[in-house]
């Protein structure tokens, strides 16, 4: 019978769930944890139990493995399990499951050798005990975080719509010695609304982790719409399309939007000339398609073109907080292609998205 923690002057340190289905082994877990009053074992059902640590042989992983993978998935931080394996056979065990069974394996978070010794048992626990505690940490900042970034964004977009409001209210009414200022102020404005909308997409691609949910979808109407928004938001900027452009098929997600939102509001916010040039193409073959993005700006220096898509990278006279170019190249690796920028002629910059497609081209 495991002894009442309070009745020892101890806490709890943690809640232990046991599955083991050797009655030797769960003789000597039992043993054990009765001699360690800092944890306490959990006597209830897989299903609705409540702990911080499930201790299970081979056989409970297998009979168990949907519960287990639920339980874990359902889990706001890290949920560690503790495979007991024998000790002339644990080797062998790792390996099956490693090798034969690698969704069983992605289950188990640590292993442990049976006959129990207790140094190996307390050290296995306490270690995987801290990576909850880490996992718990890292999912309370995460949280804290996307809170403040959401109130921040939704602040700023607010305070920038009524600045943007008031602007029009009184495009009318400014005199030709201020039209300059007060184009400035305007673009300014756009550019911090473009701002929040990044660093959302940002959050969402972090936020993505591991593997990304991706689906097919028509690169070209993704282009042309983005295209066209950039048409009505910028209407000094001439923006040329393709009249009968491919329409190949890539594996991506909502955020392919920001690629391209990005690349052509670049293209014109940072145009140094009166009139800005945009020039779209799409091509598709051996199985990749390519969208170029050619402008008539100032260009990117040949020293940094390798870097301008790092985080901490801005393009030259930029006003720009570097972020941009940075999601861009994020999601187009996520998407399993390539971003690169080349040189225009006579002047400006050609910036290629090269993305696998996602069926052969007709």
């Amino acid at each position: 019978m495991t002894p009442d923690p309070a009745a020892t002057g101890q806490r709890p340190t943690a809640t232990v769930l046991s599955l083991v289905a050797n009655t030797a082994n769960q003789r000597l877990l039992t043993t054990w944890l009765a001699e360690n009053p800092q944890y306490q074992l959990v006597d209830d059902e897989l299903d609705s139990a409540a702990f911080d640590i499930c201790i299970l042989d081979a056989a409970a992983l297998r009979q168990s493995q949907s519960t287990l993978r639920r339980r874990k998935d359902d889990a706001d931080s890290l949920l560690p399990y503790l495979l007991l394996v024998p000790d002339s056979s644990g080797a062998a065990v790792n390996e099956e499951l490693r090798r034969q069974h690698p969704a069983l394996w992605e289950l188990v978070d640590g292993t442990v050798r049976v006959p129990l010794d207790k140094y190996d048992l307390s050290n296995s626990i306490d270690t995987l005990l801290r990576l909850r505690e880490q996992s718990r940490e890292v999912a309370r900042r995460g949280r804290q975080l996307e809170i403040l970034n959401r109130l921040l964004r939704h602040d700023i977009r607010n305070d920038i719509a009524v600045v943007l409001g008031w602007l029009d209210v009184l495009s009318d009414s400014v005199t030709p010695d201020g039209r300059s200022a007060f184009d400035r102020i305007e673009a300014a404005s756009n550019h911090i609304l473009d701002l929040t909308t990044t660093a959302r997409d940002i959050t969402e691609t972090m936020a993505l982790g591991g593997e990304p949910e991706l689906q097919p979808m028509s690169l070209t109407s993704v282009v042309l719409e983005e295209a066209e928004k950039c048409r009505a938001t910028f209407d000094t900027a001439s923006i040329d399309l393709p009249e009968s452009p491919p329409a190949p098929t890539v594996t991506a997600n909502d955020l392919l939007s920001s690629v391209f939102r990005n690349l052509i509001n670049n293209a014109v916010q940072h145009n140094d000339t009166d009139e800005p040039r945009v020039a779209i193409s799409l091509s598709a073959s051996d199985g990749a398609a390519r969208v170029r993005i050619a402008d008539n700006g100032p260009g990117v220096p040949d020293a940094i073109r390798e870097e301008i898509f790092h985080n901490e990278v801005k393009g030259v006279e930029s006003a720009g907080a570097g972020m941009g170019l940075y999601l861009v190249s994020s999601l187009v690796r996520m998407y399993g292609g390539a971003v690169w920028v080349e040189e225009n002629d006579p002047r400006g910059s050609v910036f290629v998205v090269e993305l696998p497609t996602a069926e052969p081209d007709d």
